[in-house]
């Protein structure tokens, strides 16, 4: 947390100290002022179309013009060191205007491009191969597991209970998991549409969310009508909607809005550190970092909340792909999901983000757990997407071997 805020300052500090020479003396400096004075009005207005708009602009103009300044500030510091002089003031203010320009019609061109190609998101099919003994006949004791809808961690109003049966019928399921929607002001309402029209068309079994619902408090959300549509979204899954929250949630957490509780009421499962077995599958859903952090609270063990039944294929759900901790020795899961990373985004994040996470998008294994990464059904931010896609994923999960 230190280290980003101190890579913050000192970015913020690089673009005063450039802008500010776009114009001598304290026109310059006011100048640099007030694009400082923007972006963080941007961010105390997030809620509002126009704090949106500043926010989504100068996080990507931020990005570009750092890549530009950087370089510009080590050449002033050598030639400086070079020729034991400043740079003349007439030429350093030239070239800070044109660096000035170039940087903010480089972001115009990638909100060109990125915000038509963000509107879109793939439907990326996966077939995930579970042990064969899931599949197996169930034997004549495992009637009470199969029925244990709640497991360790769960409170009691978490989930509403699915029928009772005599046992489990072992069958393949088809999920859908999508992560990091982020509802804002920017938030193209037709591409939820579109996915509420996908998922009916699939028909899972499950449909699976994986964290950060908006960055705007629940009951704008519930005013601008998401409230309806989401319960249209979860009515569209066979057995049951589950979902766990992200570290944005950790950032709405506050008086007057609750997203794990929004989520309880639009038809999701709710699981918060706590597991659900419900259908052919057991689920176990992680409280984020953030939001853990926000509560003031240590995550669960892993161990505390795994669930009993073993003749279940069990999934993981957990917003950042950090893994399994250190200290855990238990059964491991068949599969796990996560997104966060929203694979970059846009350049150059989308190259950076695979020197910050072990698994940064798709499908790999960390800590001996097959996992899967999703890029996001949206943005963080500015609702730009360059050199990276938003996705859905349909996963088939089938009997294989061993």
């Amino acid at each position: 947390m230190f280290i980003f805020l101190f890579i913050l300052l000192a970015g913020l500090a690089l673009i005063y100290i450039n802008v500010s020479a776009v114009a001598p003396g304290k026109k310059g400096k006011l100048v640099a002022l007030g694009v400082l004075v923007a972006i963080f009005a941007g961010m105390s207005f997030r809620d509002t179309l126009a704090g949106s708009a500043v926010v989504a602009f100068t996080s990507v103009w931020l990005c570009q013009a750092l890549l530009v300044y950087i370089p510009w500030g080590i050449f002033r510091v050598v030639r400086r060191i070079v020729r034991r002089a400043p740079m003349e003031a007439g030429m350093l203010m030239r070239v800070s205007r044109g660096l000035l320009a170039f940087t903010v019609a480089l972001t115009a061109g990638l909100f060109l491009y990125g915000v038509p190609h963000n509107s879109e998101y793939k439907l990326i099919e996966a077939r995930v191969e579970l042990p064969a003994r899931y599949f197996a006949e169930p034997q004549a004791g495992d009637a009470s597991d199969a029925n244990d809808s709640t497991q360790v961690g769960d409170a009691p109003d978490t989930l509403a209970k699915p029928e009772a049966v005599a046992v489990v019928e072992p069958r393949a399921f088809t999920a859908v998991f999508f992560s990091d929607i982020h509802v804002d002001p920017l938030f193209d309402r037709a591409k939820l549409e579109r996915m509420i029209t996908h998922v009916d068309s699939i028909a899972p079994d499950y449909l699976l969310f994986g964290g950060d619902l908006a960055d705007v408090p629940t009951p704008k959300l519930d005013e601008w009508g998401y409230d309806s549509l989401f319960k249209t979204l979860t009515s569209k899954a066979k057995i049951a909607a589950v979902a766990i929250n992200g570290n944005h949630e950790g950032m709405q957490e506050r008086p007057g809005s609750d997203p794990d509780s929004w989520m309880r009421k639009v038809g999701f499962v709710m699981l918060d550190d706590s597991s659900a077995c419900i259908g052919p599958a057991c689920f176990t859903g992680r409280t984020d970092f953030q939001v853990a952090r926000h509560r003031d609270i240590d995550r669960l063990p892993l161990a505390t909340i795994a669930p009993r039944d073993t003749t279940r294929p069990w999934i993981l759900l957990d917003h950042q792909p950090k893994g399994i901790e250190p200290e855990y020795s238990g059964r491991l899961p068949d599969y796990a999901l996560s997104g966060h990373t929203h694979n970059g985004q846009f350049f150059p994040g989308n190259i950076v983000i695979n020197f910050v996470w072990r698994l940064a998008f798709g499908e790999g294994v960390l800590d001996g757990v097959r996992w899967l990464v999703s890029a996001g059904v949206d943005c963080w931010g500015p609702p730009v997407r360059v050199g990276t896609d938003a996705d859905m994923w349909v996963l088939h999960f089938v009997a294989g071997g061993r």
